[in-house]
């Protein structure tokens, strides 16, 4: 949570801002339609003025509401809005697939058509993630003369311990100014910049179901229902949560452990009966706090060692707790 007005703690993610994209005019973000590329886009208008941020929102199979809601957002703050519609990109690069597969003897599942198959789901996932890099890469090269900045949006929570994108798809970043904060604070600031622009699309952002819409299902694939999902498979009976704009959830509260008392990463890592009898966790947090413990290193190869606004640099600003 915030300790000092929210606007302390925009302004100087506008000021790192600037930093990351030091040498640049124009600046590029992928909007998804979603509360972080959504907050990042309004922190980027103020940084380098509306005209100078670039967004490219992406349909192959996406919910067409999210297509709206950038469309609203960008008409309200005035920053450029690029809509590439990649579904026959999509579709030709199956149907070739499809005919090497079969011509290989391989096994095809078409999309939508297997739901039990995680590979399946993953593989036409990441392919849709995947997709948007190299648009990425070249917009943000063609709209400043070769620098090229792509400006990430994941959170404290996806980002920290889940590691919760694809790592050159939606990952393949040049930095992250939210990587500090939690999906509660990034809400709030969202919140916070419809209040001062009289912009009531920010808070139908805010409290939008999280989805990386990538299983062309709309919202029955989401974010808390996959990663409990993740969890359960894992044998954990624990449901994720990001919270609300009010409170935050379970994500955020394992990720603060491990900064405060390193039970995931650090020096209490192997700690299993201690967290009860030591540290007072419930049966339910222990249950969290090892099935993060197992994420985290099924992810690791995933720590590229992007610079972003860490929560230490935003806690010795005394911006958040």
């Amino acid at each position: 949570m915030f300790i000092k007005p929210i606007e302390e703690t925009v302004e100087f993610l506008v000021k790192e801002a600037k930093k990351y994209g030091a040498g640049c005019k124009r600046v590029y973000v992928s909007l998804s339609g979603g509360v972080d590329s959504a907050v990042v886009a309004m922190i980027l208008m103020r940084a380098f003025g509306a005209d100078n941020v670039v967004a490219v929102y992406r349909d192959i199979r996406s919910n067409p509401k999210h297509k709206v809601d950038a469309q609203d957002l960008a008409k309200v703050f005035g920053f450029q809005l690029i809509c590439l519609d990649l579904n026959a990109f999509y579709d030709q690069f199956l149907a070739m697939s499809q005919v090497e597969f079969r011509a290989n003897g391989m096994l095809w599942v078409q999309e939508g058509k297997s739901t039990d198959d995680a590979s399946w789901i993953n593989a036409y996932a990441s392919l849709k993630s995947r997709m948007m890099t190299p648009f990425a890469g070249f917009i943000s090269k063609a709209i400043d003369n070769g620098n090229g900045r792509i400006f990430g949006t994941g959170n404290l929570e996806e980002d920290y311990l889940l590691r919760y994108f694809d790592k050159f798809g939606d990952g393949a970043v040049d930095n992250n100014i939210l990587v500090g904060l939690t999906k509660m604070e990034v809400r709030q600031i969202a919140v916070w910049f419809g209040q001062q622009y009289n912009a009531p699309i920010c808070k139908k952002i805010a409290e939008k179901l999280p989805s990386a819409d990538l299983q062309a299902n709309g919202d029955a694939h989401n974010d808390e229902n996959e990663l409990t999902t993740w969890a359960r498979r894992s044998g954990y009976d624990i449901a994720l949560s990001y919270g609300t704009c009010t409170a935050e959830g379970n994500i955020a509260w394992i990720c603060k452990q491990d900064l405060d008392k390193g039970i995931v990463r650090g020096k209490r890592s192997r700690w299993t009966k201690a967290l009860q009898n030591r540290l007072g966790y419930s049966d339910e947090q222990v249950r969290l706090t090892l099935f993060m413990r197992q994420a985290e290193k099924s992810t690791r190869h995933k720590a590229l060692g992007i610079p972003g606004v860490t929560r230490k640099e935003l806690r010795q600003k005394e911006l958040v707790d």
